[in-house]
């Protein structure tokens, strides 16, 4: 196995999105849209998340494309860290990887951003987890979010 593996295929979606202008990406990280087109999420990017189906080498200039999966169950590349089977995982801030989904927690300062960062988490769930993931694992099965 490995990432970017379709696992299960019923109510699986493929499609194909035009990438961030001059960029490429790799088959099986997870992909949000920025700016002009996908690339590799973190979390200042929010969903919906797609999974990279192909790896695409970046152009010199122009957008290329790239097969995605909207819907389904896929390995994807995740940081350490274990998840539980069945729990929220969220985009991290490594580029096209997975973490286990913190849950929101009130700051204990009420400013503006404070909130702002704990609201957005809501918005950095990929999916849930299909397999349990030892935290030295490098990929976890998950089912996505429907895009």
């Amino acid at each position: 196995m490995a990432a970017g593996d379709v696992k299960k295929e019923f109510g699986m979606k493929v499609q194909k999105y035009t990438l961030k202008t001059a960029t490429g990406v790799t088959r099986g990280y997870v992909l949000a849209y920025d700016t002009d087109g996908y690339a590799h999420a973190t979390t200042s990017l929010k969903g919906p998340f797609v999974v990279a189906l192909e790896t695409v080498a970046a152009p010199a200039s122009g957008q290329a494309t790239c097969k995605v999966l909207e819907e389904g169950v896929v390995e994807v590349p995740k940081v350490t860290g274990t998840i539980a089977q069945g729990q929220w995982v969220s985009i991290s801030s490594t580029a096209g990887k997975v973490k286990s989904y913190v849950a929101m927690d009130a700051p204990a300062t009420y400013t503006e951003a404070g909130m702002q960062a704990e609201l957005d988490k809501q918005e950095q769930i990929v999916g849930r987890c299909e397999t349990a993931a030892a935290s030295a694992d490098a990929t976890v099965l998950i089912r996505l979010l429907p895009a």
